[in-house]
């Protein structure tokens, strides 16, 4: 370790021209000039609502299908590989720059960054007269959303990266130095604020199709997260405090949805429900790119996926032994132990391709991923259920439409109550903060705490979000020498072999990928970035 939806085929193809560069091995290739180049295609409102589509899921399939959890999870001590996958190499911090996860990561990032930068340039002269004002405003703010969430993910990961705003301006130049973190941070607020300005306010309820896309409350509560990692805590309180006002997102399980569970949000017939803030869309349309991986890469064997290929990361030693209290209900939704029963998830009678199927599923030890003595839940939903799964119909290594959560309403009340502590020691007895951090421990069903401190939020961010990818990035909120502590102390073995790591980096960021490195001499030098 160096450092640590309904698309129209003219819109698809030209989401696929987009992100030829993002989805092959040379992103950094110069991006056409001048795209997209749709004339006037767009002729209604829905036509447009639509043309946003592919940036919530086809720009991030190469990050799904492998990356997003071994940069996030496994380096983090969440889950678990052996060293007999790509996996196996971020468990032990042994990858290198060169390593495919790197390159993936990277690229997806920056292949949403060119498909927004190429709305945000052309959708303005892309539209007809029956167009609205405020439906050309609102994809404007999708594509400022999704350019803010796309920067987010490389300035935590990366640190200093080139802010790239314009694709014909880059293309002329693509040999750039990178920008510093500060700047960084400064173009994502600006991009969220214009995303707030401009998106639609949305009223969630159980008409979850139309949850889809974001909102301006979804752009409100990632700025407060985006202010949270900034330690700018009276501005995070507040936003949280402003989506919390709004009503729009309510805790699944919680008291004003009481009727559904934590265990809820792991259907996929829920997906884009009223704790969904932004998630990524997966349609599971028997296309490459169009589908979620998560259950072949989580699901501990082979008889709850459409395909061979199950059981490549496990839970984690330190996450099964360390995380979850006595009585949490999240547990048995984040992993499998023996004797754990899921009445939801249908497998396979036996490994045969035309076996019956069984509804309801007891997770034995035999069934183990990687030696671990457990296996991984969330994102498992097993083999197609039509009431419970919809249609696969992905023969691509069982790619299914569960989405991917990038933020919920849980974690929205989380930042709430460590903004409003505003500092990582010390604690809290403020009462609207403990009425955010309780409602998220009350859903799990724990008991209520009558003061909070930093490290108790910490723990409660992992055990509700481990496996989403933010433990990661929480521990690059510590003074590193604390998540250097902590990331030792882990046993990162398997339930027979405890194994430690040493970490000799100085701090958690990754390598930029050997092959940009290249392409991009200048990528390893700082420059301030000039604001238009």
């Amino acid at each position: 370790m160096k450092k640590i939806i309904q698309r129209s085929s003219a819109v698809f193809m030209t989401l696929l021209m987009l992100m030829s560069s993002s989805c092959s091995q040379d992103f950094l290739d110069v991006p056409a000039e001048g795209a997209p180049t749709v004339g006037n295609y767009y002729d209604s409102d829905t036509k447009l609502d639509n043309a946003a589509n592919g940036l919530y899921g086809i720009v991030w399939f190469n990050m799904n299908k492998s990356a997003f959890y071994g940069i996030t999870d496994v380096i983090s001590g969440n889950m678990y590989a052996s060293q007999y996958n790509d996996f196996g190499k971020f468990t032990d911090l042994s990858f290198t720059n060169s390593q495919a996860f790197i390159s993936d990561a990277w690229r997806s990032c920056f292949g949403a960054i060119a498909n927004s930068n190429a709305y945000i340039s052309n959708l303005p002269q892309s539209v007809g007269p029956n167009v609205s004002k405020e439906a050309l405003n609102n994809a404007l703010g999708e594509a400022h959303f999704i350019r803010a969430f796309s920067y987010f993910f490389l300035v935590r990961l990366w640190g200093n990266v080139p802010i790239i705003e314009n694709n014909a301006d880059y293309s002329k130049n693509f040999v750039i130095p990178s920008n510093p973190v500060e700047d960084v941070y400064k173009f994502i607020e600006n991009d969220l604020k214009y995303a707030i300005a401009n998106l639609r306010q949305k009223n969630r309820g159980s008409d979850y199709a139309s949850n889809a896309h974001v909102s301006s409350g979804s752009a409100k509560a990632f700025l407060a997260k985006v202010y949270l990692y900034q330690k700018k805590y009276d501005l995070a309180k507040a936003m949280a405090q402003e989506v919390i006002n709004s009503g729009e997102f309510k805790l699944l399980g919680g008291e004003e949805l009481p009727t559904k569970s934590f265990a809820d949000l792991w259907l996929q017939k829920n997906n884009n429900n009223e704790e969904s803030i932004f998630s990524w869309q997966w349609t599971g349309a028997g296309t490459y790119f169009e589908g979620n991986f998560s259950n072949t890469l989580f699901a501990p064997e082979n008889r709850l996926v459409e395909t061979t290929y199950s059981g490549q990361i496990a839970p984690s030693q330190d996450l099964i032994h360390n995380v979850f209290e006595n009585g949490d209900r999240r547990r048995i939704e984040t992993f499998m132990l023996p004797g754990d029963y899921y009445p939801n998830l249908t497998y396979a009678q036996t490994l045969a391709v035309d076996s019956p199927k069984l509804l309801g599923y007891t997770f034995e030890l035999a069934n183990e991923a990687q030696n671990s003595g457990a296996g991984l839940k969330k994102y498992v939903i097993g083999k197609e259920n039509l009431p419970i799964t919809g249609p696969f119909n992905a023969p691509f290594n069982g790619e299914s439409s569960m989405n991917s959560y990038m933020m919920r309403y849980a974690e929205l009340l989380l930042i709430h109550a460590e903004a409003t502590l505003g500092s990582q020691s010390g604690s809290t007895t403020d009462a609207g903060a403990l009425k955010s951090f309780n409602a998220v421990r009350k859903r799990a069903g724990l008991s209520e705490k009558a003061s909070i401190s930093f490290n108790d939020i910490f723990k409660e961010r992992r055990a509700e979000l481990a496996c989403e990818g933010d433990y990661y990035f929480d521990l690059g909120r510590l003074p590193f020498a604390q998540a250097k502590a902590i990331l030792e102390a882990q046993n990162r073995g398997d339930k027979e072999n405890e194994r430690h790591i040493t970490i000799s980096a100085t701090n958690l960021l990754l390598p930029y990928p050997a092959d940009d490195l290249i392409k991009n001499p200048k990528l390893k030098e700082v420059a301030p970035y000039t604001f238009k």
